[in-house]
């Protein structure tokens, strides 16, 4: 039996499968469109934040990358009823073990 939950998009109910988390094919090409536009400006800066240092502490690019976020949370704010718009970490890291066992290693003082 399904369970009742809501779409990560638009927010209504749905008889949720497991593994869905969107109630149309709209909203889900939605929900990752807008992540996708999101997200590349973000990797832009972050990679120089963390490989060009120098540079970037220059310009102030994590300051800019803080910005940002909380740019997109006015517009989660004002576009989306205020539902977040990014997935639950856990979810992510449970997609991707590679980035939990970096995790773990760094939490135990452990790199490398």
């Amino acid at each position: 039996m399904a369970r009742l939950d809501a779409c990560l998009e638009c927010g209504e109910p749905f008889a949720r499968a497991q593994g869905r988390e969107f109630c149309t094919p709209k909203c889900r090409k939605d929900w990752n469109n807008r992540r996708m536009k999101r997200g590349a400006e973000l990797y832009d800066l972050y990679m120089a934040h963390r490989f060009e240092r120098a540079t970037a502490q220059q310009l102030r690019v994590f300051q800019a990358i803080n910005s940002m976020a909380s740019h997109f949370r006015q517009e989660d704010h004002r576009e989306r009823a205020g539902r977040q718009s990014w997935r639950r970490p856990t979810s992510v890291l449970e997609e991707r073990p590679y980035l939990r066992s970096v995790t773990t290693r760094v939490r135990m003082g452990r790199m490398g």
